[in-house]
């Protein structure tokens, strides 16, 4: 176990990188028109374009997991003692109960596959269970840890990796290497706690500056070696490998903005952009964004740097991919989680906001009965 000094959620990075660069600044303003707030009752759309209308109890409602597919929504449910997870199909407007349990489910993930959906459970404050339940209801495997508070990063292309680190009251933590093929849970010695998959050999690990205004600098954990190997990034706020290509976010604190590099795996092929760089005083804000495909993804950019206290604009929603960027409108900053095909986006804290990508429209389609 180690010492945690500061616990930073978000942390991020790279290697060298080569290839044929192309090089974009999101515009201050997308060339589109305002969202309407409903649609037009004499409309008759197709089922994929309208926008859909749930109600459901508070009390019943957990959260959404998210999208399963294009046309399924997962939920996590909780009613007369049970906690289940249930899917909605959008095109049926069915429900469907893929798991039940008396434990108190904390939250979902689902894997990019769309075939393995990971639950924390825990009934205490001292413990934990994390089951990977398959998408046809079945549990595949479980894992138990005497810790409740916990961090997961799923290997995006195999769902047998996950690494997990586990919090305990005194703020020391231990981290464990998940081999799902072999069931063989390992302790590892690093100096952070939020570590990522870089490849099925390499973690991710991230030192970062006295002042988090500065970034971090990236390491490479070797799973078979057991050693640290330091690379020539600094200064980055985060990294996400998307499966097929890695986005690297860095600071550029002199020109007070973001700039990203999207960079396939396999090819080098590159795509970069900045953004207005945004701050509440002592850390950076990481853009919200949602991986929807192996070398693509939506995201929130501000349209001004500066303190996010000050602002009172809405944020600009852009898919970014290796041939480009493309803005569809405005909506307030927030989570956001896309379906695989990128034509929605649920938006808000629960999810409780559609927002249809084209033709752009933003709705709430999720009403929650106090």
């Amino acid at each position: 176990m180690k010492k945690v000094a500061v616990l930073i959620l978000c942390l991020f990075l790279l290697q060298a990188c080569v290839g044929k660069n192309k090089q974009v600044v999101v515009p201050v303003t997308p060339n589109t028109e305002e969202a309407p707030q409903t649609l037009p009752s004499d409309v008759d759309i197709t089922p994929s374009a309208k926008i859909p209308s749930i109600k459901l109890d508070r009390s019943v409602f957990h959260s959404v997991i998210g999208w399963m597919s294009d046309d399924e929504i997962l939920f996590i449910l909780m009613e007369n003692g049970e906690w289940t997870v249930q899917s909605y199909t959008l095109s049926s407007e069915k429900w469907k109960t893929i798991y039940t349990t008396t434990t108190p489910i904390i939250q979902g993930e689902i894997h990019p596959g769309k075939e393995m959906v990971l639950l924390h459970t825990s009934s205490n404050s001292s413990s934990a269970e994390v089951l990977l339940l398959h998408k046809d209801g079945y549990i595949a495997q479980s894992l138990f840890f005497e810790s409740a508070e916990m961090y997961m990063n799923w290997h995006p292309e195999n769902p047998n990796l996950i690494v997990f680190t586990t919090f305990y009251e005194d703020w020391t933590y231990d981290t464990f290497i998940y081999d799902g093929t072999t069931q063989n849970l390992e302790a590892i010695e690093v100096d952070n706690p939020f570590v990522k998959w870089y490849d099925e050999n390499r973690l991710m690990v991230f030192k970062w500056a006295e002042s988090s205004l500065d970034g971090s600098e990236l390491f490479f954990y070797s799973i078979k070696e057991k050693t640290i190997e330091k690379t020539s990034w600094n200064h980055l706020l985060d990294v996400q490998n998307l499966g097929g290509s890695m986005l690297y976010m860095t600071i550029n604190e002199p020109q007070n903005q973001f700039e990203y590099r999207l960079e396939e795996k396999k090819t080098n092929q590159v795509f970069e952009w900045t953004s207005p760089a945004v701050s509440n005083y002592s850390e950076w804000i990481i853009p919200n964004m949602s991986i929807i495909q192996p070398d693509e993804l939506i995201m929130l950019q501000s349209k001004q740097a500066g303190n996010v206290d000050a602002f009172t604009d809405r944020s600009v929603l852009s898919s970014i991919s290796l041939n480009g960027s493309k803005q569809f409108g405005e909506i307030d900053a927030g989570p956001i989680d896309c379906s695989p095909n990128g034509a929605v986006c649920l938006g808000g804290y629960e999810k409780e906001n559609w927002i249809q990508l084209d033709p752009f429209k933003e709705q709430i389609w999720l009403d929650l009965k106090e």
